[in-house]
């Protein structure tokens, strides 16, 4: 007779004399204690099957997920992960590259080869099938769903949500976060939550341990940079134009002319507001390119010919017909000191000057920059007037020098283009953030070579965290240069110093 019949017996007049030997209702006893047993059973597994930390079952968790409108696909990189494993794990026993690739799912510091951490293969894969198993996938699903949870419960819409949503999604957990001083790169350091033993030696005999998880980087960067330009418009000598642009804080121009038929001689583009210049003292050829770059350096083509180049700052009028609060004034009571002109002062020293001969030492120019809002340019090419008089006069851009420069236009002509001129410059992208993971991710997918898969699930799952209107760009961290995107810092970083993503020069495998 179970204890629960005995309880229920128990409970009669002891008259009755329930518990002899013989009496029929101790039998009626068990069998209903039977049914409430079964019944207490079925009732615990339901009480746990509601709580997070007790559900025993996967679609239990999934069902506690629902209640959150927690999606399964939001889990995928988890369910991925695991079945990639598991797949590895049989040629893991047979291979050591396999073995290698298995062990490389997980965050591990120590650096490869990493088998001899478990002395054979065979051990290496008992000790990644216990990870692998039921449980730990459970684990980790319940880890994923508590943070999401937690994450909100904390507020949505900040950094810290995006950082911790983003690694929350590769089952990361995040130990630090940098900021830079401008505030829009913010860089987390991360480990991976899964964890993979190994034996260690203990006197005579083994003991598993938890191997060292890596320090990963996880990046966020905040209405990231992305190039603008106007495009290829075509400019006459002396055209005053204006160009508007969003964005939060003035950006460094570049400055792009191609060269048309035979006018595109000493061109030279001016910020108004600034009053700031660059100019090129040679021809551009019809079809050709003259490229200001960002940096100072400018290029004819391929060639560089910055030593044939010039730059200037100083005192700059504008038009007389539109004035503006920017104009440049005449120093007196109540001018603006921002706003005094000042004679324009040249780079190189005496560049402007009609006796300067170029080329010259080859320094870089500091190029002009654009404003937010209107912002107000004038391009300018050589162009002058058949005389008798040979004087020569300076500013250089005044002056007209035999076979470089264009003749001007007759009272009744009409002025051609002189070239085609585009400006480009790197503006902050509004209500936008990338978000950079760590690249071992990658792996995850061997037959997606660019995981676009596993960005667009990361992307899934930051986005119940991020402001309305703001879009999420998930992006694989990378280390190697790659050309065209990656960036070499112009000087050596200080220790602690805050650096972007792609600033980094690791060389490329051969395989």
């Amino acid at each position: 007779m179970t204890g629960r019949a005995q309880n229920i017996l128990r409970r009669l007049p002891a008259h009755l004399d329930v518990a002899r030997e013989g009496k029929q209702i101790a039998e009626v006893a068990t069998a209903l204690a039977q049914d409430l047993d079964t019944l207490s059973v079925v009732l615990a597994r339901i009480r746990r099957a509601h709580r997070l930390l007790d559900a025993d079952e996967l679609r239990d968790l999934l069902r506690i997920a629902a209640l959150h409108h927690i999606i399964p696909a939001e889990f995928a990189i988890l369910f991925t992960r695991f079945d990639a494993a598991r797949k590895l794990l049989p040629d893991a026993a047979a291979a050591d590259d396999a073995a290698e690739k298995l062990i490389a799912l997980w965050g591990i510091a120590a650096p490869a080869p990493r088998l001899p951490l478990f002395g054979d293969r065979p051990t290496l894969a008992a000790f990644a099938g216990r990870a692998l198993l039921q449980d730990a996938l459970l684990d980790a699903l319940r880890a994923r769903i508590g943070a999401i949870c937690t994450i909100h419960s904390r507020g949505n819409g900040t950094v810290q949500a995006l950082a911790l949503g983003a690694a929350n999604a590769l089952d990361l957990d995040i130990q630090s976060i940098t900021h830079s001083t401008d505030r829009y790169l913010h860089i987390a350091v991360v480990q991976d939550r899964l964890r993979l033993q190994h034996p260690v030696p203990k006197g005579t005999a083994t003991v598993p341990q938890d191997i060292a998880p890596a320090a990963e980087e996880l990046l966020l960067e905040e209405n990231p940079l992305a190039q603008a330009k106007t495009g290829d418009v075509g400019r006459k000598h002396a055209e005053l134009f204006s160009v508007l642009r969003r964005g939060f804080e003035t950006a460094t121009i570049e400055v792009r002319v191609t060269g048309v038929e035979n006018r595109t001689l000493g061109p030279m583009l001016v910020n108004r507001d600034e009053g700031r210049g660059v100019g090129f003292s040679g021809a551009v050829p019809s079809g050709s390119t003259l490229d200001f770059t960002e940096e100072g350096r400018v290029l004819l083509d391929s060639d560089d010919v910055t030593a044939l180049c010039f730059g200037w700052e100083g005192g700059c009028f504008a038009d007389s017909a539109a004035i503006r609060p920017l104009d440049f004034v005449f120093d007196g009571p109540g001018a603006n000191p921002a706003r005094v002109a000042r004679f324009a002062e040249s780079t190189p020293t005496g560049a402007l000057d009609s006796s300067f001969v170029f080329p010259h030492a080859g320094d870089s120019l500091t190029m002009p920059g654009i404003s937010v809002g209107e912002t107000r340019f004038a391009f300018f090419v050589q162009e002058g007037y058949f005389s008798k008089d040979s004087q020569r006069v300076a500013p250089r851009p005044a002056i007209a020098f035999a076979d470089q420069s264009v003749f001007a236009p007759g009272p009744s002509d009409t002025r051609s283009n002189a070239a085609m001129v585009n400006l480009q410059w790197h503006e902050r992208t509004a209500f936008c953030v990338n978000v950079w993971i760590p690249r071992r991710f990658l792996g995850l997918t061997p037959d997606d070579s660019e995981g676009r898969d596993t960005l667009s699930r990361v992307a899934l799952a930051v986005n119940r965290f991020r402001p309305a209107g703001v879009q999420v760009n998930v992006f694989f961290l990378d280390n190697r240069w790659v050309l065209g995107r990656g960036v070499m810092p112009a000087v050596i970083p200080v220790a602690g110093a805050v650096t972007g993503p792609g600033t980094g020069s690791e060389l490329w495998s051969v395989a």
